[in-house]
């Protein structure tokens, strides 16, 4: 897992009572108790079986059913604001457990402070963060065509072959760091064959943004998104312009999360 700096903001204040109150705004999502943000504050609060009034406020950047994770960054931003808020931190092995009650994608986002890249095991819950100093640094293009994804539908599609040999971890993110024998990063993703049988059209949309680009788009998760590796903005400015050509969805640009060195909790996609 690997984290941009495309991101929502999320504004948390403590207030008086025990009410958990979310606003919004940017692009259009749900504000009341099915919000991952509402859910997060709750499961912190459970856990701790004590409470205070809190008051959020989400400005929404990164499109929902993409596959980038911006519902479970949300989530673990209000917990790091909750325990930054609270008179008694939890601390991060307690927020990670909690973080892992909401979803599989959600501890990463806690832990992601300490470097942008992780391997997650398990089905997420278990974070090994790179070494300092050792994440890959890039720059890319998303292109989100502007359609939600149901996840579940997506991996209720997937077909492992637990038998087939697979690539050690050093050689997968030395291809995504380093590239292969060309130099151009490499990258698999396993949801991509069940995505393109559930969605031919979005499959068709993916292979003429790569060659109306030049570069290969690769599925983002679950999808809907897509994103290419450029050589540096220039670059990545160039490959929207020619995205556009497609006149369907929107690109962004976006930088891999540079590390922090006081290892601050995260929250960013």
């Amino acid at each position: 897992m690997h984290a941009i700096d495309l991101a929502d903001r999320l504004t948390v204040r403590r207030t008086r009572g025990e009410a958990i109150r979310l606003t919004t705004r940017g692009r259009p999502c749900p504000d009341g108790p099915d919000n991952l943000i509402v859910r997060a504050a709750e499961a912190y609060f459970s856990s701790r079986r004590r409470r205070f009034g809190v008051e959020a406020e989400l400005e929404k950047n990164v499109p929902l059913g993409a596959g980038l994770g911006g519902g479970s960054a949300d989530a673990a931003g209000m917990l790091a604001a909750l325990d930054h808020l609270a008179d008694a931190p939890l601390g991060d092995a307690a927020l990670s457990e909690i973080a892992a009650s909401l979803g599989s994608d959600v501890p990463f986002f806690v832990t992601c402070g300490r470097s942008p890249t992780a391997v997650a095991r398990g089905r997420g819950e278990r974070i090994e963060p790179f070494a300092p100093g050792t994440s890959p640094r890039r720059t890319f293009v998303v292109f989100y065509p502007g359609t939600h994804v149901e996840t579940a539908a997506v991996y209720r599609g997937l077909n492992l072959d637990l038998t087939r040999p697979k690539n050690d971890l050093k050689t997968a993110v030395d291809l995504m760091a380093f590239g292969g024998s060309d130099g151009v990063p490499e990258f698999h993703n396993s949801l991509a064959e069940p995505f393109r049988a559930l969605f031919p059209e979005l499959a068709a949309l993916q292979d003429r943004a790569s060659e109306v680009s030049a570069r290969t788009f690769w599925l983002t998760g679950s999808g809907s998104a897509m994103f290419a590796v450029v050589a540096d903005r220039t670059d990545g400015a160039q490959v929207r312009e020619r995205l556009d050509s497609l006149a369907i969805g929107e690109s962004f640009l976006c930088a891999s999360l540079p590390e922090r060195p006081d290892g601050a909790r995260g929250g960013q996609p």
